[in-house]
């Protein structure tokens, strides 16, 4: 029933969102992640922080919200898994994720990051072909910020290497950026 209830209030935070390469439903990435950590045999608190890790971000939805409807662990996971201050520089935004994740998330954090970066990553990958080098266009940081960005998160996210996920995310890494 609670994952029900995140899917549906992901659905809702994220209507009429779209994602910037596809122009797919925006919710469909939050989905996306948590049914890769189901994949991963996640706990549900697990699942549904990845299904509501947008939310705080780029919704209405509040911390307060998330912990109202489905507690103090979901809601701490969806904090630790978002950045604090979306007015700040991108590079800024993106130092404090990697420092974040290598000096103070926990596991159940990591797992949540890394399936959403996998997410974003094979987004990119989808898109490449057909949007060639326009693509880092859509985004609020170029190719050599993103290539930074994804190849620092990949080595902060290295003790989760003996998780099929990380493999797959530092290997699109390397194949988007050539590395």
């Amino acid at each position: 029933m609670r994952l029900y209830e995140a899917i549906q209030l992901a659905l809702n935070a994220h209507d009429k969102q779209i994602r910037k390469l596809d122009g797919d439903i925006y919710a469909a990435h939050p989905i996306e992640v948590g049914m890769m950590l189901l994949a991963m045999n996640a706990d549900e608190d697990v699942v549904i922080a990845g299904i509501l890790h947008d939310t705080i971000e780029d919704t209405y939805v509040t911390l307060s919200d998330i912990k109202d409807q489905f507690g103090n662990r979901v809601a701490e996971l969806v904090k630790g898994c978002s950045e604090p201050d979306k007015s700040r520089p991108w590079s800024e935004r993106k130092q404090y994720m990697l420092d974040f994740v290598k000096n103070d998330a926990d596991f159940d954090m990591k797992m949540i990051i890394l399936a959403d970066k996998l997410s974003n990553i094979r987004s990119i990958y989808r898109n490449l072909e057909t949007m060639g080098d326009n693509l880092w266009d859509c985004f609020n940081a170029g190719y050599e910020d993103q290539k930074w960005y994804n190849t620092e998160m990949c080595k902060n996210l290295d003790d989760l290497s003996h998780i099929t996920m990380h493999e797959e995310y530092c290997r699109y890494v390397k194949l988007v950026f050539g590395k």
